[in-house]
């Protein structure tokens, strides 16, 4: 029994000893985790100045172990993109390259309309008070069908009451003139070869092409003069031919622009040359405008004539008259007076736009030159930007305009636009609606009042109403006459002889 006590109490105090071994073996290692906080604890006091708690020690393992994984996926996200942009990155620098590239764009664009807008030339408007050259072939022995005095007191009393000026925001009229080389050799301004009415309206997208017989006569207030139209550019340059073609047909000019014949040869040569049907008189007379265009541009005689005998007649049938004039017996627009379809260059086009003598006198010249300005005007919508650089360098130096600024850069702008725009033709005045007089020994175009009243009737008709031809023009204001509307509708005062 006794020894069993004894074998008892010594398996008791082993167990002691055991459990104490193992609780100094806990505390150990509960040692070594306290001394590791206390560690941890003195590093962040060195970086942030504070002592974190008791508890934020405990848990200071788990609290750092997230920010640190999240470095760790950072730093291998960087290594994983070395030698590449983030996707951010990338559209912030993409961004920059387009609002740089922008800006250049804009700088090029403002440096080229400042540097085109200044080769324009100042618009001359000049006073004259001395008579304008008159050409010996416009000279005619016939006797005077006119009254002059007679008229200019008709003409005097029109302009006294004179018809409200049509005007519309949406339709921009621009006088196009050109001058006439004979005048401008020795002359710094003459008479006028082209006076034509560029009417744009945005609203019905239509360009009217409208020319004025040069030779209407007309009486000039401001000069106290009675002649032709086309001579009041010589006394007072475009500003008074715009008021005095106002005053006749009641429309108001919003711009003028002045061309000369060189620059239409260049204008003619960049769109690659017109094309034409021609007919055997017209091939004659462009030798007389072609002699004096060849003289000018310092050209040999006979330079860019067009071959005769590809009308299959003899030379025999060409002659020149006394008065200098280049002529042929056949007769304009006859049985004998074929026609070839031939392409022009800019020297035989400004000829053929500029015969008067033999084909049609102004009638057919004007046809001709609203032909070309249609032409060029669809043929420029093929120019490449290059090509129309080029132009506007050799063309602008000799414009002379009052167009502003900003109306320039809104007509470059849109230009393409109005390039697709309908086109329409007319001349003033229209057949049947004035008479064919005489008057020192020159003709001459004379309208009443109310012929004046029915051509500006015609010409609001088809720029600003919703004809598209003459023959619909002279529609309706025959049916305003007869109803009793004309004028009311137009707010024309009828004349004193009505």
């Amino acid at each position: 029994m006794k020894e069993n006590k004894e074998n008892t109490l010594a398996s008791a105090e082993l167990r002691d000893m055991i459990n104490h071994a193992m609780i100094n073996k806990r505390n150990s290692e509960a040692d070594e985790d306290l001394k590791s906080s206390i560690a941890k604890a003195m590093d962040k006091k060195t970086s942030t100045g504070k002592i974190p708690s008791a508890e934020h020690s405990k848990n200071s393992d788990s609290i750092h172990s997230e920010p640190k994984i999240k470095a760790e996926k950072k730093k291998r996200f960087s290594i994983n993109m070395r030698g590449g942009w983030s996707l951010r990155k990338k559209t912030g620098v993409t961004l920059g390259f387009i609002f740089l590239a922008l800006v250049l764009l804009m700088a090029v664009i403002v440096f080229l309309f400042f540097h085109y807008t200044g080769l324009l030339k100042d618009r001359d408007d000049s006073i004259r008070t001395e008579k304008p050259p008159v050409d010996s072939r416009d000279l005619v022995d016939e006797p005077d069908t006119l009254d002059e005095e007679a008229k200019e007191k008709e003409l005097r009393e029109m302009l006294q009451q004179r018809s409200k000026k049509i005007s519309n925001e949406k339709v921009m009229n621009i006088l196009l003139i050109g001058e006439d080389i004979r005048d401008t050799a020795s002359q710094d301004r003459g008479n006028t070869d082209v006076m034509m009415l560029i009417s744009l309206n945005k609203e019905h997208k239509t360009v009217t092409l409208t020319s004025l017989m040069r030779d209407t006569w007309v009486y000039m207030e401001k000069f106290d003069i009675s002649n032709k139209l086309n001579q009041a550019y010589w006394y007072g340059g475009a500003e008074y031919l715009s008021e005095v073609v106002e005053d006749y047909y009641s429309v108001k000019i919003d711009r003028t622009v002045k061309v000369n014949f060189k620059q239409f040869i260049d204008i003619a040569e960049t769109v690659g040359g017109l094309d034409f049907d021609v007919s055997y008189t017209e091939a004659v007379a462009m030798r007389d405008p072609m002699d004096e265009q060849n003289y000018h541009l310092k050209k040999p005689d006979g330079t860019d004539y067009i071959d005769l005998k590809q009308y299959g007649k003899d030379d025999s049938v060409n002659y020149y008259d006394v008065d200098g004039k280049f002529c042929t017996s056949i007769e304009y627009q006859s049985e004998e007076d074929n026609v070839i379809h031939m392409h022009l260059n800019g020297n035989q086009a400004l000829a053929y736009a500029r015969v008067r003598y033999g084909c049609g006198d102004d009638y057919g010249r004007t046809m001709r030159q609203r032909e070309a300005i249609q032409q060029i005007i669809s043929k420029s919508k093929k120019l490449s930007l290059v090509q129309l650089d080029e132009l506007m360098k050799k063309v602008l130096p000799e414009v002379e305009t009052d167009l502003e600024d900003g109306e320039i850069a809104e007509m470059l702008l849109n230009a393409f636009d109005y390039m697709n725009y309908d086109i329409q033709q007319l001349r003033l005045p229209v057949d049947d609606y004035f008479t064919m007089d005489f008057i020192n020994s020159q003709s001459c175009l004379s309208l009443t009042t109310w012929q004046f009243q029915a051509n500006a009737a015609m010409l609001r008709y088809i720029v600003y109403g919703d004809c598209k031809t003459v023959e619909e023009a002279r529609a309706q204001y025959q049916k305003e006459i007869d109803d009793g509307t004309f004028y009311e509708k137009n707010e024309f005062q009828p004349p004193v002889s009505w």
